[in-house]
């Protein structure tokens, strides 16, 4: 298992995280202990950018779907939204999907 966290999941991998280093309104411990109150059991993550710098996630979900319902679902939009209502900045929380492109779906 990497704990890298990719930034283009693989078609069907959906992700729900948090950037820890992002968040604004509470310290690291304070987010987790939210995020556990609210019923998840993070996992840490990370993404390194090309400059160097680190990024730190606390990985909610990963799952595995039909792309298909991706394209046009607001999939995970009510966790979205509830975990939106308490992390400040909202851009904070990633949920990056593996849509699969119009080519692959397309009859053959």
């Amino acid at each position: 298992m990497t704990l890298e966290l990719p930034v283009i999941p693989k078609p069907g991998e959906v992700f729900l995280a948090v950037e820890l280093t992002a968040v604004e309104n509470m310290n690291v411990a304070e987010t987790l202990k939210l995020l556990e109150d609210m019923g998840y059991n993070p996992t840490l993550r990370y993404r390194q950018i090309p400059d160097g710098r680190i990024s730190v996630y606390a990985l909610l979900r990963h799952e595995n779907v039909n792309p298909e319902i991706l394209q046009n679902s607001d999939y995970l939009g009510e966790q979205l939204d509830a975990l939106a209502e308490v992390i400040q900045p909202a851009d904070a929380i990633t949920s990056p999907r593996g849509i699969s492109s119009a080519k692959t779906l397309a009859p053959v």
